[in-house]
C-alpha cells in the first residue's frame, strides 16, 4: 500500500500589522424588503463572516452614520 501525501504548506499567521491592514465590511439592507432580500443578506454575511458584523443589530432609525460610529 502507498504512502499518503506529504504536507509541505504551512499556515501562515499574520501579524498585527497585516490585521490592520484587511479591510473590514458591513452589509445592510435599507428600507423595508422582503424575506428573501433578508436571508441574502444573512447569506452574504456569513460568506465574508471573517471581517464583517455578521450579528449586526439593524434597527428602522438607523443612518449609515450609526454604522461607521
Amino acid at each position: 500500500m502507498g504512502h499518503g501525501r506529504k504536507k509541505k504548506r504551512t499556515h501562515v499567521v499574520p501579524t498585527q500589522e497585516e490585521i490592520e491592514k484587511i479591510p473590514k465590511t458591513l452589509v445592510v439592507k435599507s428600507g423595508s424588503v422582503g424575506r428573501s432580500v433578508s436571508a441574502l443578506v444573512g447569506d452574504v454575511r456569513h460568506v465574508m463572516e471573517p471581517n464583517t458584523a455578521s450579528k449586526l443589530k439593524e434597527r428602522k432609525t438607523n443612518k449609515i452614520k450609526d454604522y461607521v460610529a
